[in-house]
């Protein structure tokens, strides 16, 4: 038997296959407050409006002008009900979300797993791949286990880690990432996850936490790896458990 997950209202649980029922360390980060994201969100949605309703008086006919009700309810029909900054995340998301399987589709061959037929991605998506494997070539990184779901009876919480590798000499703990830079509750998920395969002994305190930030837009800086080292992971993690007891308190 293996982990299954289910979304909830609180977020998204891990089933063990002891019947433990744990939250995902995402679910559990997301109680970290995103201001920056907040203002980005609402910059998006005003420029949207702008815009939309600047085509709408465009294209009105100034003749016979529209009432203030159905100009209004006119805009709102063209604004439709999903939110312009969820949109140009789902866009970007996208771009990402195509790099990452198609990364994790070539490391699979590496290690001679079954494969399906390659990943096919967008011309957008290619460019921001072809960044990754000019970062691919310049470290010496093998494959050990991609996608591995993780968990810690004595914490309580569960998750899925992109990767375990080898860099060089030192084994560690990766994750993938995709955007304009690698943001700090990166690396408290990474020493989360850490130390959930360290609990159930397929790592140990000297392994390292490794975090790839790949582009998801043409704008993007090109791909950069943080790596953390294990004091460091030690350190982080601690901060963690003070997340996860915010939640906790946040979703008793």
């Amino acid at each position: 038997m293996t982990a299954t997950k289910a979304k909830r209202n609180s977020g998204r649980f891990y089933t063990l296959p002891s019947g433990a029922e744990y939250p995902s360390v995402t679910t559990l980060l997301q109680v970290i407050a995103k201001p920056a994201l907040i203002n980005w969100a609402a910059n998006v949605e005003r420029e949207f409006v702008v815009e939309t309703a600047a085509a709408l008086w465009e294209g009105a006919p100034h003749s016979s002008p529209m009432s203030r009700a159905s100009y209004v309810a006119t805009l709102q029909q063209r604004l439709g009900r999903e939110k312009a900054h969820t949109k140009k995340l789902q866009a970007a998301g996208d771009i990402g979300s195509q790099v990452h399987a198609l990364a994790e589709w070539n490391l699979r061959r590496e290690l001679g797993e079954v494969q399906g037929p390659e990943p096919q991605i967008s011309r957008e998506a290619a460019v921001a791949f072809a960044k990754y494997e000019t970062w691919r070539a310049t470290v010496d990184l093998t494959p050990l286990k991609l996608e591995q779901t993780v968990w810690s009876d004595t914490h309580g919480y569960a998750g899925t880690l992109d990767l375990y590798a080898r860099v060089g000499e030192l084994c560690v703990v990766g994750d993938w990432k995709t955007g304009k830079a690698i943001y700090p509750e990166a690396r408290l998920q990474i020493a989360a996850y850490r130390e959930a395969l360290i609990e159930l002994g397929h790592a140990t305190r000297d392994t390292y936490g490794l975090i790839v930030r790949l582009p998801k837009a043409h704008e993007d800086p090109d791909p950069e790896a943080m790596l953390i080292a294990p004091a460091e992971c030690d350190a982080l993690f601690q901060v963690f458990l003070h997340v996860k007891a915010l939640w906790e308190w946040a979703n008793p």
